[in-house]
Formats: structure tokens, C-alpha cells, sequence
């Protein structure tokens, strides 16, 4: 049996009932930077994931697939709005951050959620939500133009 792909849903806009603004869009913390520069002083809701390290009382984020001997971490994370502040340990853990994003000298998330999981889970997740914003927030090409012999 045949089935037909509906994608109508990636041309619709978002309306006065459920603006943009209101989703935490994943961002990759590679591109953390690259957002703050581009949206300058507008705050932004976000959710990534990352492996929280507490240094000097305060809380940062370091990539999942980067080399142990990295130099220094990405994003700072500011737990001010949680009901419960992390534990601060001398062992990094991953976890899965919503917040709002900011730049204060650096990116800064100021976290709203902070979710602990398991390695093998953000793993999982963060090569999920990638491939899907990659996908959906990407400008795509018509499938009668990529079909199309360009010679």
C-alpha cells in the first residue's frame, strides 16, 4: 500500500495563537556563539545538550563529541531560575538544558529547565534533534529541482 508524505506543515506559518518565540528551538552548542552574534541583544529560548561541569562555583557546558583535552567550555549555564540549584561536583555529568539564551561577554543560558541523563541517552537525543533541525529549519529544495539534470 502506497502512502503520501504530507509536509504542507513546514509552509505554515506560525500565528498570533502559537508564536515562534514561545518554542525552545534546539541549538547545537557549536552554533551557541554564532546565534548570539546573529541576534545581538534579543533573548532567545533554547534547548541543547551538553556535559554540565561545575568550575569555581559556577556552571558551563562542554560538547558531547569534544576531545577531553578541550581548553575551555562554550556556554556558561546560570541556574538563578531553578527551584533547585545543581549539585556542584568535581565529576561532569550530561544533561539537557531549556532556558533563554543571552550574551553577557559570552553565551549564557539562563536555565528553566535542567534535566540530568544518562551518556548514552544525549547521545541519542542530540544526534535526534540535529538531524530534525537540520531538516526542518533548513530552507529546502523542491524535489522537481533537485530531480532536474543540471547540464
Amino acid at each position: 500500500m502506497a502512502s503520501e508524505r504530507n509536509i504542507s506543515y513546514r509552509e505554515m506559518p506560525f500565528c498570533v495563537n502559537a508564536p515562534c518565540h514561545d518554542f525552545y528551538i534546539y541549538i547545537d552548542l557549536k552554533d551557541v556563539a554564532g546565534k548570539c552574534h546573529i541576534f545581538g541583544d534579543q533573548v532567545m529560548k533554547c534547548r541543547t545538550i551538553g556535559i554540565l561541569e561545575s568550575i569555581n562555583g559556577r556552571f558551563y557546558l562542554t560538547d558531547l563529541n569534544e576531545a577531553e583535552g578541550q581548553s575551555e567550555p562554550l556556554v556558561q549555564v546560570s541556574v538563578v531560575y531553578l527551584k533547585s540549584s545543581p549539585q556542584s561536583t568535581v565529576i561532569p555529568y550530561p544533561v539537557q538544558v531549556f532556558g533563554t539564551l543571552l550574551w553577557k561577554n559570552r553565551p549564557v543560558i539562563f536555565a528553566k529547565i535542567l534535566q540530568v541523563i544518562t551518556v548514552s541517552t544525549a547521545i541519542r537525543m542530540k544526534n535526534v534533534l540535529g538531524s530534525i533541525t537540520s531538516m526542518y529549519l533548513a530552507k529546502s529544495i523542491p524535489e522537481h529541482e533537485e530531480q532536474q539534470d543540471p547540464t
